[in-house]
C-alpha cells in the first residue's frame, strides 16, 4: 500500500515564482521603453532628438535588464536554497510508514497494512 497525498490545486498551490517571471517583466519593460521612445521621437521634429534617441534608448534598456536580472538573482537565490532544503527534507521522510518506522521494500517486502 502506498502512502502518498493527492496533489490538489488550491489557492496555496499557485504557480511558483521563477526566474522567467523576471525575464518576462524585463522584456515587457523593453517593449514599453521602445514604444515610448518611438512616440516621443515621432512627435519631436527636432534632429537632435533623433540623433540622441538611440543611445538613450540603449542605455535605458541596459539599465532595465541589469536591474531586473540583479533583483531576480537576489530574490531567486535564497528561494532556490529554501526550495532545495525543503525538497531534501521531504526525501528523508519518504521511506517511512505511518508508524514512523523506516521501511525498505527490497529488504522488508511490501509495507504492512
Amino acid at each position: 500500500m502506498r502512502h502518498t497525498k493527492v496533489h490538489t490545486a488550491t489557492a496555496r498551490h499557485q504557480r511558483r515564482l521563477s526566474f522567467r517571471d523576471f525575464i518576462r517583466w524585463a522584456a515587457l519593460m523593453t517593449l514599453g521603453v521602445t514604444v515610448t521612445f518611438l512616440v516621443i521621437a515621432i512627435f519631436q521634429r527636432n534632429v537632435e532628438v533623433w540623433a540622441n534617441a538611440p543611445l538613450l534608448w540603449l542605455l535605458t534598456i541596459v539599465a532595465v535588464w541589469v536591474g531586473t536580472l540583479t533583483v531576480g538573482w537576489l530574490v531567486m537565490f535564497p528561494l532556490w536554497i529554501w526550495r532545495l532544503s525543503k525538497r531534501l527534507a521531504q526525501m528523508d521522510t519518504a521511506k517511512t510508514i505511518p508508524q514512523g518506522q523506516l521501511w525498505d521494500r527490497w529488504m522488508d517486502g511490501p509495507e504492512p497494512i
